[in-house]
């Protein structure tokens, strides 16, 4: 009986692993991120009535965002998922997103001084 626990904590541990070998790195995933979060808020400033038009903008400023940071949406999503899944990780995403936002928000208002 004691083998079989070991096996199995053994099997869920390995494949926690697998599941987040392939996921992106927390510096990379925050960079895309913020670029997506900040297009967001682009598009919403554009005041666009249309959703569709709103849609194919987005999925076109995500497009960019995903060969800026040479990474494909199937890698992205992956890797996003597997953030969620693990909520310590995905808290610490969030506070490095958060920490990128303020820094480029200082550099910006700094550079119209």
């Amino acid at each position: 009986m004691k083998y079989l626990f070991v096996v199995l904590v053994f099997l869920v541990l390995s494949c926690q692993n697998d599941r987040n070998r392939n996921r992106l790195d927390q510096e990379k995933m925050a960079q895309i991120l913020v670029d997506i979060h900040l297009d967001e808020v682009n598009i919403s400033r554009m005041e666009i009535i249309s959703a569709d038009t709103n849609l194919l903008l987005y999925n076109q400023l995500e497009k960019s965002t995903f060969k800026k940071h040479a990474v494909d949406s199937a890698s992205f999503v992956k890797s996003f998922n597997s953030y969620v899944r693990e909520p310590k990780d995905f808290i610490e995403l969030y506070e490095r997103v958060n920490e990128i936002m303020k820094d480029r928000k200082k550099l910006n208002e700094s550079s119209h001084r």
